[in-house]
């Protein structure tokens, strides 16, 4: 039963989008593999597919300055959207530096962010981004975690996000602390990765456990992290993808957000 059905599942559409390693699964006689539900797995991409947000959406409800969406490094001249562009370099030279990178932690907003993000339809690999209003040393939106679906059982109590946070380094997160601390929050998904690449992306910055936070560093040294070079790592270690929309130094969230290889599938805000 479990077989007949997965092949149903997999002989549709979807199947182009996964590797040839990831095809074979269909004649094997078991439907767990390597500690994920397939049957389950690939109902969810199916639903996905059909659930995607244009990112440009969106744009709107990020921190604007002068119409523009903060990044990491001046956008593409080509790109089509240009009113969308500063860097945080430009930045920079006309704010103050301690507001800009979010020096300045002494005193804590009263004010209380929460959303109401589903985990429904997420499945291992896939990304989590978070943020609520103001700016800060991440951009526009702030957080970042690769979800580790093994490691979820129901609860948002489930350490189950892998990210990196100050004092704390490489750890695993509820999603308790992404609804209870952000106003908005996206789910997003690498289509075109297999479900080979996706568990292999977990397992590949899991190893890292532990490693020191450090907010700015360089995105291709792993001696120590930032939220959001957490999933960026993941995938450039396993499907050799490079998630940051723009190349630079850093990978940001929105860098994340705005990379033609990531798409959305969830939002709550």
């Amino acid at each position: 039963m479990y077989h007949k059905e997965l092949m149903h599942i997999m002989d549709e559409d979807l199947v182009p989008e996964f590797s040839k390693k990831s095809k074979d699964l269909k004649n094997e006689n078991k439907i767990n593999y390597k500690g994920i539900d397939i049957i389950e797995f690939y109902k969810k991409e199916k639903i996905k597919k059909k659930s995607k947000f244009n990112k440009e959406d969106f744009y709107k409800r990020f921190l604007m300055l002068n119409n523009s969406i903060i990044i990491s490094r001046p956008f593409d001249a080509d790109y089509s959207i240009k009113q969308y562009k500063v860097s945080l370099f430009d930045l920079s030279k006309s704010m103050d530096f301690e507001e800009v990178f979010g020096i300045n932690l002494g005193k804590k907003s009263k004010d209380v962010y929460q959303n109401n993000i589903s985990f429904d339809k997420f499945t291992i690999g896939d990304i989590i981004l978070a943020t609520s209003p103001g700016f800060h040393i991440q951009g526009v939106i702030r957080h970042a975690a690769l979800f580790d679906s093994r490691r979820y059982h129901g609860s948002v109590d489930d350490k189950c996000l892998l990210t990196a946070e100050p004092d704390q380094g490489v750890i695993y997160e509820t999603i308790r602390f992404y609804q209870e601390n952000f106003s908005e929050a996206w789910g997003l998904y690498v289509p075109k990765t297999s479900l080979e690449e996706r568990i292999k992306a977990v397992d590949s910055v899991s190893q890292y456990l532990g490693k020191p936070y450090l907010w700015c560093a360089k995105k291709r040294v792993f001696d120590s992290w930032y939220c959001s070079m957490v999933p960026w790592a993941a995938y450039y270690m396993s499907a050799g993808l490079d998630l940051d929309y723009n190349g630079g130094y850093w990978v940001l969230p929105v860098d994340i957000f705005m990379c033609k290889d990531t798409a959305i599938f969830e939002y709550s805000g």
